[in-house]
């Protein structure tokens, strides 16, 4: 090779080499831009049909304090991400939506109590259509943001799902609040606070998990609210939920209650809650309404599980009076005796059997569900 080739060679390696030290240096130096939190989120949230009417958010029907404010914290996040989103009840609510919304002082959603074809609808706290909006089938599903396993509101069905099997439908909620890096102001965090209290009973109940506590802590650290007063908060919610002075037997059973249809089977399924010293004539009298619930609801099969409260002996006695102690569980219809025994185990008497577990109505649903031919 002569001189002039070598040289020519040598230049190319050095330059290669320059390029090559330039290139590495460049890519090894450079800050690469960080994605917009929750940016895939956003995208997707601009890819669904909005149309141009409001967007109504609601929770299911015969609404507790979850349901309710679950659609209030959902339809606050999705104004602040832009678009015409309003929360509605399709039902009354209770007295413990009623006593907690009045304590931390926010509005609660008016009555709405059906929609007309294709309106735009997001879910909340529930999954199928018998708890919905009257003319939901007929509607624009565009989001579901659930705690339950999924019901006949099938999530391959709506263009966006998150359900988690959490103990409240508001944790998810905060959940979405943090990862989108969004701000919790003080009004939205009492009302997901409330929903988390009611639906985990403060933290209580066998549905709570690690992200229930972690957003308990984290809003009640914002609001300056103590674990002895939130407590005591806590207390006159259930006070206020199991209040049911003034009212008829079917206003009872009914005052926490949800429509199922289970293989066929169309199902009403009461939650309540009664005094171990009273549990007696409760039940008889539960018993005595279900036929004329039956009727009214239109429904196949009814249960109801009740609460079994006793007097707490605890250090905490003065906050919580009283402490969950096993359930009866009440049934009436063609096929509902099967149904329940093979659940719960042999009848203690016509219409009744007892668990010592502590189980949600969202735990014993899925059981009902396998039992149920």
């Amino acid at each position: 090779m002569s001189k002039k080739n070598v040289w020519i060679l040598t230049v190319i390696i050095y330059v290669g080499l320059a390029l090559t030290v330039v290139s590495c240096s460049t890519t090894e130096s450079s800050v690469k831009p960080t994605p917009e939190p929750g940016a895939d989120f956003k995208a997707l949230l601009r890819s669904l049909d909005w149309g141009n009417d409001t967007c109504f958010i609601y929770g299911h029907k015969t609404p507790d304090v979850d349901a309710v404010t679950s659609a209030l914290s959902y339809a606050r996040l999705m104004n602040i991400l832009g678009y015409n989103c309003r929360a509605k009840v399709s039902s009354a609510m209770n007295r413990e939506t009623q006593y907690i919304a009045k304590h931390f002082g926010f509005v609660l959603p008016a009555l709405k109590a059906s929609v007309v074809p294709q309106t735009r609808l997001i879910l909340t706290d529930h999954t199928d259509y018998a708890q919905c909006v009257d003319g939901a089938r007929e509607a624009i599903i565009l989001q579901k943001i659930d705690h339950h396993v999924e019901g006949d509101i099938a999530d391959a069905s709506i263009p966006y799902v998150r359900r988690e099997m959490v103990g409240s439908t508001n944790t998810i909620i905060y959940e979405c609040f943090r990862e989108l890096g969004i701000t919790i102001d003080d009004e939205t965090a009492r009302i997901m606070l409330a929903g988390i209290v009611s639906d985990t009973r403060n933290l209580s109940k066998t549905t709570t998990c690690g992200i229930d506590s972690t957003a308990w802590q984290a809003l009640t650290t914002q609001l300056g609210i103590s674990r002895d007063s939130m407590a005591i908060i806590n207390r006159n919610m259930e006070e206020a939920a199991y209040d049911y002075s003034g009212m008829t037997d079917a206003e009872i059973f009914m005052s926490d209650y949800k429509d199922y249809e289970i293989n066929g089977h169309l199902i009403g399924f009461g939650s309540l809650v009664c005094k171990q010293a009273e549990m007696d004539a409760f039940i008889t009298r539960m018993l005595a309404v279900m036929p004329e619930v039956m009727l009214f609801k239109g429904r196949q099969i009814l249960f109801a599980k009740i609460d079994n409260l006793v007097p707490n002996t605890g250090s905490d006695k003065a906050e919580k009076p009283y402490i969950e102690n096993g359930i009866y569980f009440i049934y009436y219809g063609e096929g509902a005796k099967e149904a329940a025994e093979a659940v719960f185990g042999p009848s203690l008497r016509e219409g009744v059997c007892y668990t010592t577990e502590d189980l949600s109505r969202k735990q014993i649903v899925p059981r009902i569900t396998d039992v149920l031919p």
